[in-house]
């Protein structure tokens, strides 16, 4: 254990480092969006009546989802849920802006990862060939991108990782559009409302196994192809 700390010790302080200047920028915008008076149901409350149920008050909100999401990659429910508790008889304004807003931020934080990860990486690890595996091994996490898209996992920096890996920008695309539809659905609409039918559960299991299905696929064909791309090479 030692020896590793001691091998690892300016890569770990170095990781220790951006950890904390994303904890502090997270926390900053959290306070600068509380200062403004963009996280109760009380806020958006009183933003609705001084604006009105307007496009521009959707605009608003469809801005502050994107500056949530990028600067505070850790959960989208600061401005969903108020907002979903204060237009509870047209979640689907709620619904629609949320989905639309963090897809696009999502997309913004691929490219992020793709202009700047490496250089962080690089920065990090100091060793070019460390740099490649590292690049190499999060492209080829391609095939759980869907899943852990849609898991309790931090999403918005996987899609950093993502980018950081060079995914294919088209394959990210379609899948966060997919997955930040169920995922804001679920947000607004809410685990429960579904629960409380015996058809959403059904719902709920379909949708659980046709992901965990997709992936064993996806998984297969990867695999399938990799087989083949050897075999060609051993010609």
């Amino acid at each position: 254990m030692k020896a590793f700390l001691q091998k690892y010790k300016w890569t770990i302080i170095k990781s220790i480092i951006i950890l904390a200047a994303l904890v502090v920028i997270a926390i900053g915008t959290f306070f600068i969006l509380k200062a403004c008076g963009f996280t109760t149901k009380e806020d958006y409350l009183a933003l609705r009546d001084k604006i009105g149920n307007n496009i521009w008050f959707w605009i608003i909100i469809g801005l502050l989802q994107i500056v949530q999401v990028i600067f505070i990659p850790v959960t989208n429910q600061i401005i969903t849920v108020p907002c979903a508790l204060v237009f509870n008889n047209e979640l689907w304004k709620v619904w629609i802006t949320s989905w639309v807003s963090i897809w696009i931020a999502t997309l913004i934080l691929y490219w992020i990862g793709r202009a700047g990860g490496r250089v962080v990486l690089k920065w990090i690890l100091n060793d070019e060939e460390q740099v490649e595996r590292c690049t190499h091994w999060l492209n080829r996490g391609w095939i759980f991108y869907p899943i852990c898209m849609l898991l309790p996992l931090p999403d918005d920096i996987i899609t950093t990782l993502a980018g950081t890996g060079k995914m294919n920008f088209w394959f990210v695309l379609m899948c966060s559009f997919l997955t930040r539809g169920i995922d804001t659905a679920c947000s607004v609409y809410g685990f429960g409302y579904l629960a409380r039918f015996w058809w959403g559960w059904i719902i709920l299991a379909a949708g659980i196994l046709f992901l965990f299905t997709m992936t064993f696929l996806l998984w297969l064909y990867d695999k399938k192809r990799k087989e083949k791309e050897i075999a060609q090479e051993q010609k």
